[in-house]
């Protein structure tokens, strides 16, 4: 569920989402068609909220940013009170060893499930790239439970969504993709994927101001994969 928060909490949580995404809501978004994202996971955590992605019937993708107490993971939902979710508890977080939690670098993360994943129409993994040298088309989608509109201080209770694109003109730091323009992901959207076509290949992770322009940043899970499998197999 969205945990409403006071105006303490969230002045917090804006400071320390300056490196993450600085517009307040899914910036030029639209509600998404019902579990047409099947793969989309709600994470609640304690005083916070996150997304995350399907990998396989035990593993979700999410940033390390995320790794904040307890976490439950909530599949096949569009609204997030729908009362016939699937809820599991991680058994085990996996943050990349190199998470910068200062510089945000390495903002990656593997939640280990309790349980398998139920699969079915509204719950479904999503691919992720097969090698290292593959590069992500310029047309991305980017999905999540953020905030969706300024001055509110609880994520929208439905799946919103939003078109990006791609740049490879600005100097990012290794592992490290973005987009440019208006239309982002905001505070509340961080761990969840940026899908290119039908593989994600990058994790929401924040967002800087830099010449006079707006970036996102997202985590490229290219540069992560030996990593992703090397945790999943053991």
């Amino acid at each position: 569920m969205v945990i409403p928060l006071n105006l303490g909490t969230l002045v917090s949580m804006l400071i320390i989402f300056y490196r993450q995404v600085q517009p307040v809501y899914i910036y030029g978004g639209h509600e998404a068609v019902a579990h047409s994202r099947p793969y989309m996971v709600f994470l609640n955590l304690t005083h916070w909220w996150c997304d995350g992605f399907l990998v396989a019937e035990d593993f979700v993708i999410t940033a390390a940013h995320c790794s904040k107490g307890n976490i439950e993971v909530v599949l096949g939902v569009h609204y997030v009170y729908e009362k016939d979710a699937q809820k599991i508890h991680v058994k085990k977080k996996f943050p990349h060893p190199d998470y910068n939690i200062t510089t945000m670098e390495n903002d990656i993360m593997l939640l280990k499930l309790e349980k398998k994943a139920s699969v079915n129409d509204h719950v479904r993994i999503i691919d992720l790239p097969q090698t290292r040298d593959e590069k992500a088309p310029t047309n991305c989608l980017v999905s999540g439970w953020g905030l969706c509109k300024k001055g509110e201080d609880v994520g929208c209770q439905r799946l919103q969504e939003v078109n990006v694109t791609l740049v490879y003109n600005r100097k990012n730091a290794p592992g490290e993709i973005c987009s440019e323009g208006p239309k982002s992901p905001a505070q509340g959207d961080s761990g969840g994927p940026l899908v290119c076509g039908d593989v994600a290949y990058g994790v929401v992770s924040g967002g800087v101001h830099d010449n006079n322009k707006d970036y996102a940043i997202y985590t490229n899970i290219t540069h992560y994969l030996d990593w992703i499998h090397r945790i999943m197999k053991n």
